[in-house]
C-alpha cells in the first residue's frame, strides 16, 4: 500500500541552498511552471496572519495535484500559548492536497546542537509524533573537512571535478557558505570547460576577491558616512553581478564584519577566528572599526528582513537596500 505524501515538511538548519533546492523540487512536482506558481504561496512567520494562512492552507489546488505553502523563519513565530494552539490546530487539519513547508533557521554545528534543537523545538516534537503525515530534514551547512567533501561532491554533480587542495582554497574563500560556493563552482567549471579538474591556480585566478572590491568600497563608504558614494557603488555591484548573488555577498560581508567586531571587542586577533583569506581579514577588521556591534547587528538583521520580504514579492530588494544604506550613511 502506497503511503500518502506528507502534508507538513519541516526543514531545519542554516543551509539556505539546501532549503531552497528542496522547495524547488516540490515546486517542480506541481507540473507546468505557470500552474505551479499559481499554486504556491509564501508567508513570513513574523506578524503571520493566521486567518489568511489557514485559508490558503485549506484552499484546493488549481489544475495541479497539490498546493505548496511555504512558511519561512518559523523560529520567529510568537511564543503566545493560545496563538500556538491555533497554529498547531491548523497543521493538524491540513487537507492531503496541501504541502506545507516550515523552514526553521537554526545554527547546527554539532550533534550537541542538533540534540539541543530537537529538545527545545515544539515544531520538531510535533512533527516527530506524527511521522505518518510529516517529513523532517536537517539542512545544516557542513563544516571543516565535511564542507570540502561537500564541495567535491557538488562539483561532481555539476559534471566536473575539483582537486582537494582547490576545494580547500574555495571553502576558505566563501567562508563555508554553500550558496556562494555553488555559484563559484559554476563559474570555475565554465572556465575549465569541464575538460579537467579545477586546480588551486584556477581558484586563485577567478575567485579570490572576485566582485568583492565593490563590496569593500561600498562598506568603506558607509563607514565614512558617504551615502552618495555608497549608493553609486551599490548600483554598480547590482548591475555587474547577478542581483541575488550580489545581495548574498553583501549579507556575507556584514556577517564577517560582526565576527571581526566580536574578536576586536574580545581582544582577540580576528585572523585566529575567521576562516577567510588573511588579506580579507585585514580589510574586514579595518572596516569593522568604523562600526559598533549594535550598528552591525542592526544592519545584518535589516538585510535578513529585506531578503525575507523580497521572497514574498512584498518588497523590492534594490529599493530597500538603497533606503537602508541612505539611513546608515547619514
Amino acid at each position: 500500500m502506497n503511503r500518502s505524501p506528507p502534508t507538513v515538511y519541516l526543514l531545519y538548519g542554516d543551509d539556505d541552498l539546501a532549503v531552497h533546492e528542496f522547495i524547488m523540487q516540490l515546486h517542480e512536482r506541481l507540473g507546468d511552471p505557470s500552474t505551479a506558481d499559481m499554486n504556491t504561496q509564501q508567508f513570513l512567520s513574523k506578524g503571520l496572519d493566521l486567518g489568511a494562512f489557514e485559508e490558503t492552507c485549506n484552499a484546493l489546488p488549481f489544475i495541479a495535484p497539490r498546493r505548496l505553502v511555504l512558511l519561512d523563519h518559523v523560529e520567529d513565530l510568537p511564543p503566545d500559548e493560545t496563538w500556538r494552539e491555533r497554529f498547531f490546530s491548523i497543521l493538524t487539519s491540513l487537507p492531503p492536497t496541501t504541502a506545507l513547508v516550515l523552514a526553521e533557521y537554526v545554527d547546527i554545528r554539532s550533534e550537541k546542537d542538533d540534540r539541543a534543537y530537537k529538545s527545545r523545538s515544539s515544531l520538531y516534537r510535533w512533527c516527530e509524533k506524527r511521522s505518518d503525515e510529516t517529513f523532517i530534514r536537517k539542512c545544516a551547512t557542513p563544516r571543516g573537512a565535511s564542507f570540502v567533501a561537500w564541495l567535491r561532491n557538488r562539483c561532481h554533480q555539476m559534471g566536473g571535478e575539483i582537486e582537494t587542495s582547490a576545494a580547500q582554497q574555495l571553502a576558505e574563500f566563501v567562508a563555508e557558505d554553500a550558496y556562494m560556493a555553488s555559484h563559484e563552482l559554476a563559474k570555475l567549471l565554465d572556465y575549465v570547460d569541464l575538460n579537467r579538474p579545477i586546480q588551486v591556480e584556477d581558484v586563485d585566478r577567478l575567485t579570490p576577491f572576485y566582485g568583492q572590491s565593490d563590496v569593500f568600497a561600498m562598506v568603506d563608504s558607509i563607514g565614512q558616512r558617504n551615502g552618495s558614494k555608497a549608493l553609486r557603488t551599490l548600483h554598480r555591484l547590482l548591475e555587474e553581478d547577478d542581483p541575488l548573488y550580489a545581495f548574498a555577498m553583501i549579507v556575507r560581508q556584514f556577517r564577517l564584519l560582526i565576527q571581526a567586531r566580536e574578536a576586536l571587542d574580545d581582544g582577540v586577533d580576528p585572523k585566529k577566528v575567521m576562516r577567510v583569506h588573511p588579506y580579507v581579514v585585514d580589510k574586514i577588521s579595518a572596516q569593522a572599526r568604523n562600526f559598533s556591534r549594535a550598528d552591525l547587528d542592526y544592519i545584518y538583521h535589516r538585510l535578513l528582513s529585506i531578503d525575507q520580504g523580497s521572497k514574498t514579492s512584498s518588497v523590492d530588494r534594490e529599493v530597500e537596500l538603497e533606503i537602508l544604506i541612505t539611513a546608515i550613511s547619514e
